[in-house]
């Protein structure tokens, strides 16, 4: 169940961020396949972004980002899926939101939060993400301006950001994000929404993924909100729904025999 606890009063707002009037839209019209960017607004300061990945079986899988706003200034977790709703996410902090980007960071190297970082980079917009994702993507000529080894801070605003790296999990790069302001844990596709399933596990160390999330919850047990990389938001049950559905790929340890002879 969706926590209702971010504000007072809880935003649902969905904008389709094409018919926004002060967009382009010849300019960054899709192609007829491609479903729209949308918005959710949970509050002044607090937004998802959600862009769509054909699922081979013709639907969509919704990939959730993130946008923290403080002081005129935003910061946005992972891209959009590719380079024309990127630009429209962009396109819209900056004339919707009226914020300036301080950047964008990039919790793994799957398409589902690096696919629009050419964007971000043509903005000349900085970009953070772990060493790791950054030697990855360096293999397809993707560029990380601002990588880091285990932690990094980014100020935005008159708050910061804390981007940390605590494990293997749906990758051996992926990283977990927190907003202190918002008490907001934005863990990507690390974590799974409470009615999701684990799919797609081609790079995952299923063995390390419980032990992984557990780390994070440990490092921030006042945290409030919890977005994942697919489906609906939550609360910290988010983390103990995803700790349990890998439980079962732990390796036991096994016990010593005493040898009595």
């Amino acid at each position: 169940m969706r926590n209702r606890g971010l504000i007072s009063v809880l935003l649902t707002v969905t904008c389709c961020v094409l018919l926004s009037a002060c967009i382009d839209r010849d300019k960054y019209a899709p192609k007829p396949y491609k479903r729209a960017l949308e918005i959710v607004k949970l509050s002044d300061n607090n937004y998802m972004h959600i862009s769509y990945l054909k699922d081979g079986k013709g639907g969509y899988i919704g990939c959730n980002g993130y946008i923290y706003i403080s002081d005129n200034e935003a910061i946005v977790f992972d891209t959009a899926v590719d380079t024309i709703l990127s630009n429209q996410l962009i396109d819209f902090i900056q004339l919707e939101l009226k914020a300036s980007i301080k950047g964008v960071v990039v919790s793994h190297s799957h398409v589902d939060a690096s696919g629009g970082l050419k964007s971000f980079e043509n903005s000349k917009i900085s970009s953070y993400a772990s060493a790791k994702t950054a030697a990855i993507l360096a293999k397809d000529s993707l560029f990380i301006t601002h990588p880091f080894e285990v932690k990094q801070e980014i100020a935005v605003g008159k708050e910061v950001v804390l981007n940390q790296y605590f494990g293997e999990a749906i990758s051996p790069d992926n990283i977990v994000s927190y907003i202190p302001a918002s008490k907001t844990i934005v863990g990507s596709c690390m974590i799974k929404a409470l009615d999701d399933v684990e799919g797609n596990l081609t790079d995952a160390n299923l063995e390390n993924w419980s032990d992984t999330v557990v780390k994070v919850k440990t490092a921030y047990p006042d945290a409030k909100h919890v977005i994942p990389g697919h489906g609906g938001y939550g609360d910290m049950s988010l983390l103990d729904n995803t700790i349990a559905m890998f439980a079962k790929y732990q390796i036991e340890e096994e016990t010593p025999q005493l040898n009595l002879e």
